[in-house]
């Protein structure tokens, strides 16, 4: 029986509730998701794009792959991944990204084929034809790490590509991605397991008035330095932040996860499912052998209607605006828990998927459901890999720095 091909589609920043819930028409994901199995409470490992592939290549928390912010990290080397374990057993392997993944974080290690392209200033989809006409000359059996930006800040969908920061902007970029990929789609052939995924949600405001309010917000942090002033101001200021990286939140954190194609029956799942078990999933339906010490754990009982024991979800957010203050969490379906340094850590109740609630700091009322949860984060902190290779050279330094810059991270 021949392998089947596979594609890893990461639509960057492309929350939940963009294509489970009922306000954006997402035709063509649907298909999918109607004929494969439809993860609907994936929480992914980070909300930053670098360290959160990091996770969904090696299937390991940052702690143990070694990636813990956009600039100034390497994959460890110490860890296989994804493609490295493909190419072993007989693939292809093809990567074609965008945005921070540049070769030098070492997140491409394993692609024979990789390619990176610029994430700024390019006509909307202005990659899909070249890319769909590699892929009619790629050789079975194939795997294909596919990257795209168009879902990320700032949006800019058909038909007029004007900018645009609030919901209705974020919403027309999702409709217009989910159209405009048909070709890759097609592209991929009848002997081809798709997997659709983001690497992380996104947070933006309701209304464009809304976002010159923040704004304004953003302006009066700097010109007024409030931070020496008045630090309690300049902290609610700092807390209407938009984007990404600077939160755990729920829409930050949950992300779709649709397997589609051959080996995959028709399901919905509900239970909790992490970022992390994506590359044993893949291994499991592919016959390839899962490395040793990894964090995360084949899902395929799930799709063919059994069950696995519940697991927590480690998290991290580790964003340029948190200007090194991580947040470390742990996430079931009821609870979610949150560390910044040593500060009381904070405790909310999720509701088991229904509305949750995070603005109630539950941690003093319920320490019988915080303290696992506390000890979960700690046994992944300590899961740390030693890696003997050399840290970034300062001109793979410079090179990240700018890239972030021309993509407005920085």
């Amino acid at each position: 029986m021949t392998p089947p091909n596979v594609l890893l589609l990461a639509i960057d920043s492309l929350r939940a509730d963009a294509v489970f819930g009922p306000e954006v028409a997402t035709p063509n994901i649907d298909r999918y998701a109607s004929r494969g199995a439809a993860f609907r409470h994936c929480v992914s490992t980070t909300t930053s794009t670098t360290p959160s592939f990091s996770s969904i290549l090696t299937g390991c928390y940052p702690p143990k792959h070694g990636v813990r912010g956009l600039q100034g990290y390497r994959l460890s080397s110490s860890l296989t991944t994804m493609a490295e374990v493909f190419a072993a057993g007989g693939y292809r392997t093809h990567a074609e990204v965008t945005g921070p993944l540049l070769p030098q974080t070492g997140i491409l290690r394993g692609f024979e084929d990789a390619r990176h392209r610029q994430g700024y200033k390019v006509p909307f989809f202005e990659w899909r034809d070249e890319v769909v006409d590699r892929m009619h000359s790629y050789v079975d059996p194939w795997f294909m790490l596919l990257h795209i930006w168009e879902v990320h800040r700032p949006y800019r969908a058909p038909p007029d590509f004007t900018k645009r920061w609030d919901k209705a902007g974020y919403q027309a970029a999702v409709r217009a991605t989910d159209e405009w990929l048909q070709p890759v789609y097609d592209a991929c052939g009848d002997n081809t397991i798709i997997v659709i995924t983001g690497d992380h949600g996104e947070d933006y405001p309701d209304t464009a008035f809304q976002q010159k309010l923040i704004r304004l917000a953003r302006k009066s942090r700097k010109t007024l330095r409030l931070k020496s002033w008045l630090p309690a101001l300049d902290q609610r200021f700092q807390s209407l932040s938009v984007g990404h990286g600077f939160a755990l939140h729920e829409h930050l954190v949950r992300v779709p996860l649709i397997i589609s194609g051959p080996r995959v029956s028709p399901a919905t799942i509900e239970q909790q499912v992490r970022h992390v078990d994506l590359f044993p999933t893949l291994c499991d339906l592919c016959d390839l052998e899962v490395p040793n010490g990894i964090d995360g754990r084949s899902l395929r009982p799930l799709m063919e209607g059994g069950t696995l024991p519940e697991e927590p979800a480690y998290m991290e957010a580790v964003g340029v605006k948190l200007e090194g203050n991580r947040i470390a969490g742990a996430r079931t379906a009821d609870w979610k828990l949150l560390r910044v340094g040593t500060a009381k850590p904070a405790l909310y109740r999720l509701n088991g998927g229904g509305s949750p609630d995070e603005k109630r700091n539950l941690y003093g009322r319920y320490p019988e459901v915080a303290r696992p949860l506390e000890t979960f984060i700690a046994q992944v902190e300590e899961s740390t890999v030693v890696d003997e290779e050399a840290p970034l050279s300062e001109e793979d330094e410079a090179t990240i720095e700018q890239h972030l810059r021309d993509l407005g991270y920085l």
